[in-house]
């Protein structure tokens, strides 16, 4: 067996970074529009690349940036447009010609690359009259960006670098909505020319910052000049070549001399320290990010977008404040920013694969910003709900006030917390779990709990609660029960003894989760009429979930038949698969499970038939829970091509400015004024954005059809296809490490415990364990031996069980290890192509030549 395991030195020898070329970003030809940008960033701030004709533009954002609403309010936010605690871009940086050394018509050559590896971005481009070549990356070292340039021209070119920062409105109103006041945004900038540096300054209240950069370098002489408020430039002496180092950054502070001083310091340690020494230090720091983890999987154009994910986390989101959802710190229009606060539900997929891919750090911004605003959570819980504990808003700002109208729907503070509780099983953090889990925990269950009411059938009922957004309230909500029990059954072992009885009464004491026949927009009364199921069978006793009771009566959200589903937030049957996690491969062959079955198979197929439904939908998630491996490929594929819109990796809802053809943009939204009620038309095109929720749902769904460990059990490829050789190592749940080579005839699994922990293991299901060999090595010593494989009944199934020290490596295979034969790994070639799934792509085609 050919392996990468070197088993003289007990270790896997395969780097990630060896694998990452084949999925760099390639342009093989120029296109005029920021929605083909490439982001760079060092964590906290983010530049997105892009040409236009005449020059490259970078747009630079902070994720700090915030300007505060003068609200006092300690648990609402502001609803007005001059008056919302929203983050602010920080300004653009260009370096432009007098000639189109950017314009399609004119390349002879063309490549720009973002190589993953290394987190760079690679510029070549030649012309009949110019030679270009750049590289550009984001440094963490210093919180400074980076650009090295190298210019030939025919005739003399008098090339210029500006800095600017026009503020605007957020056009924040689901693009049917704005305030007539074109003024907002413009106050508190000054700019500065000094020398080899420019700088701009800006207030937006509670907030200073300080923008600015250095030409380094340079080989020949130019000048500076402030040309407004607003901008300044660098002009260069007309020169037929060009060859310069150029540092830029943005830092805060609590004045704005104190900011651009910051922003000066900075710049002196990039420019002291050197371009080369930084990409040196860069490039290592972004090696050992990558060779963490990995995948490899029979999808190339999926793979490439799993890493595409991991690049963009660790691009931007290691600052103070997690990144928006929408754009993130890749927004280049203006102050534009769609929602502008946190959404719940449109959040938490951003954070779920981090855990598997062993990457946690990069979701501490975002519980931290959730646990500070626990507070707000409680005051508005106690003055609006008029009830203990603390209720968590689905729309809050940066200091958890919720939206300023009421919302019955309660289950985000539970999804929230149990999504750091799986973090935390994760790593083991006890001051996590001690000082942000179970405060949490505590306001979010004396919430529920005073909620629940205990009437005279013995039950504990809820009454008047919504599922999720967008639907009318009911009673015994679906998915508040599966919240709760997926809740209390966790917290009720750390609970305070004051509540440790009321929550055991109600976990004892639920409500049934209410469940329906199939109707005849589900069935023929034979098979499935729509849906992914559409041709099979239905299982079991023919029934699905409802969703709550309204007038006591069952509610249906979801039906086949499209037409028959109640308008609002999909998925609602489905919470109990996810995001509670109480239903799963671990109920295979019960009537819950096969309940779920016959929910989920009424569920489009995205893409199939143009159909889906949101881009947030996470039905690649369900299958791969249910381990319905022929299914999430289709859904993975058909969600790619639905709602993949943009040629960077990015997606946006289609309808909402996320046409796959950026450029062609002819329409135009109904927009009304709401200081008059007047309606005019806007043009769609302003409303371009940048959404990040369908690229970490497939992320997650790969995680999950890899390694799943959320039941207390690590199941191996419980949704690969027998067919499809893989090979990962992913982080699971209580410590492990786990790594494998399989394919159809063929395993090797190894699994490191970090914490020492019980370890439970199952194979994947079509796994010949009649040839299974195991070994283990014991912390500290050299070589593995022999050991018994215990056979564990664990619910209804039956797993390996091991127990294990902290350090141990547990090896499975389906060969003796006498057989192994180390073969080392071979670096793959930079990807030299556009790629394409669908009507979406990657990158862009190559020059006709």
């Amino acid at each position: 067996m050919n392996t990468n395991f070197d088993l003289k030195n007990c270790s896997w020898k395969k780097e990630t970074t060896k694998i990452l070329p084949k999925h760099d970003l390639y342009f093989g030809s120029p296109i005029n529009s920021p929605t083909a940008g490439l982001p760079i960033g060092d964590g906290d701030t983010g530049s997105l690349l892009w040409f236009e004709k005449d020059g490259l533009h970078i747009n630079i954002n902070k994720c700090d940036l915030w300007s505060d609403s003068t609200n006092l309010s300690e648990y609402y936010c502001s609803g007005k447009e001059e008056d919302l605690t929203c983050i602010k871009h920080g300004g653009e940086l260009v370096f432009k010609f007098n000639s189109p050394i950017f314009d399609y018509f004119y390349q002879k050559e063309f490549e720009t690359r973002l190589s993953l590896s290394d987190a760079t971005v690679y510029i070549n481009s030649k012309t009949p009259f110019s030679a270009f070549s750049a590289s550009a990356f984001s440094s963490a070292l210093f919180g400074v960006s980076a650009l090295k340039v190298s210019m030939e021209t025919v005739e003399a070119e008098t090339a210029q670098i500006s800095l600017s920062r026009w503020g605007s409105r957020t056009f924040w109103r689901w693009y049917s909505k704005q305030k007539f006041a074109p003024e907002i945004g413009l106050e508190g900038t000054f700019s500065y020319a000094e020398g080899n540096r420019l700088y701009i300054t800006q207030d937006i209240g509670t907030v200073k910052f300080c923008l600015g950069l250095c030409l380094d370098s340079v080989s020949n002489t130019n000048s500076s000049v402030r040309v407004n408020s607003h901008e300044s430039r660098i002009l260069f002496d007309s020169a037929d070549n060009l060859d310069f180092t150029l540092f830029y950054t943005v830092k805060t502070g609590s004045t704005l001399e104190e900011a651009k001083i910051n922003c000066s310091k900075a710049l002196d340690n990039a420019v002291n320290y050197g371009f080369d020494k930084l990409y040196l230090q860069h490039r290592s720091e972004w090696e050992s990010f990558w060779n963490k983890s990995h995948i490899s999987i029979s999808d190339d154009y999926l793979e490439n977008l799993y890493y595409i994910y991991l690049y963009i986390m660790n691009s931007e989101s290691r600052g103070t404040y997690p990144p928006h959802f929408t754009s993130g710190l890749w927004g280049f229009e203006h102050d534009y920013i769609p929602w502008v606060y946190y959404f719940h539900y449109n959040m938490q997929h951003m954070y779920a694969p981090l855990g598997a891919s062993g990457h946690n750090e990069l979701a501490k911004n975002y519980y931290e910003m959730r646990m500070n605003g626990l507070k707000a959570a409680k005051l508005y819980a106690e003055n609006v709900k008029h009830k203990k504990g603390a209720f968590v808003h689905d729309v809050t700002d940066r200091y958890g006030r919720g939206a300023d109208y009421d919302s019955l729907n309660c289950t985000p503070g539970a999804q929230i917390v149990m999504q750091m509780w799986h973090q935390w099983i994760y790593t083991g953090d006890m001051d996590f779990l001690n000082n942000c889990i179970l405060p949490y925990m505590r306001g979010i269950t004396e919430f529920y709990l005073d909620m629940f009411e205990k009437c005279d059938d013995g039950k504990y009922h809820i009454y008047n609660t919504t599922m999720y957004e967008g639907h009318q309230p009911t009673d015994d909500t679906l998915t508040d029960i599966v919240m709760v029990k997926a809740l209390f059954s966790v917290y009720k072992d750390y609970a305070p003894d004051c509540l440790k009885d009321k929550i055991t009464d109600v976990l004892n004491n639920l409500p049934e989760t209410l469940v329906q026949p199939l109707s005849e927009y589900d069935w023929d009364g034979n098979v499935f009429s729509f849906g992914i199921g559409k041709g099979r069978k239905p299982v079991g006793d023919k029934t699905v979930y409802a969703g709550g009771l309204r007038n006591g009566k069952p509610v249906r959200v979801m039906y086949g038949d499209s037409k028959m589903s109640v308008y609002g937030f999909p998925d609602i049957e489905l919470s109990p698969l996810y995001p509670a996690g109480i239903l799963g491969l671990k109920d295979k062959g019960t009537v819950e499970f096969d309940r779920m079955t016959n929910q989920i198979s009424l569920h489009n197929m995205p893409g199939e038939n143009g159909q889906g439904s949101m881009h947030w939908n996470m039905i690649p998630i369900y299958l791969a829970r249910m381990g319905m491996a022929e299914d999430l490929l289709k859904a993975q594929r058909g969600t790619i091509d639905l709602y993949q819109s943009f040629c960077n990796g990015f997606n946006a809802e289609e309808g909402q400015s996320g046409c796959k053809v950026p450029l062609q943009s002819s329409e135009w939204n109904n927009v009304i004024n709401v200081e008059t009620n007047l309606y005019t038309k806007v043009p769609d095109e302003i409303y371009t954005h940048f959404d990040f929720e369908t690229i970490p749902i497939l992320a997650q769904s790969v995680n999950e059809s890899l390694l799943q460990s959320h039941e207390g059990l690590i199941r191996i490829c419980p949704a690969i296809m027998k067919e499809n050789s893989i090979s990962f190592s992913l982080f699971a749940e209580n410590g492990f490490k786990v790594s494998a080579e399989i394919s159809e005839d063929s395993y090797l699994i190894t699994v490191e415990s970090l914490r020492g922990e019980t370890l439970f293991l199952k194979l994947p299901e079509y796994s010949d364990i009649s040839k299974l060999h195991a070994y283990r090595k014991v912390a500290n010593e050299i070589d593995f031996s022999n050991v018994d494989v215990n056979i564990f009944l664990k619910g209804r199934e039956e797993v390996f069980c091991f127990d294990t020290l902290a350090g141990d490596i547990f090896l499975l295979s389906s060969e003796n290890v006498e057989k192994f034969e180390y073969e080392p790994q071979k670096e793959e070639l930079p990807n030299s192509e556009m790629k394409e799934c669908g009507k979406s792509c990657l990158g862009s085609p190559t020059l006709l030549k």
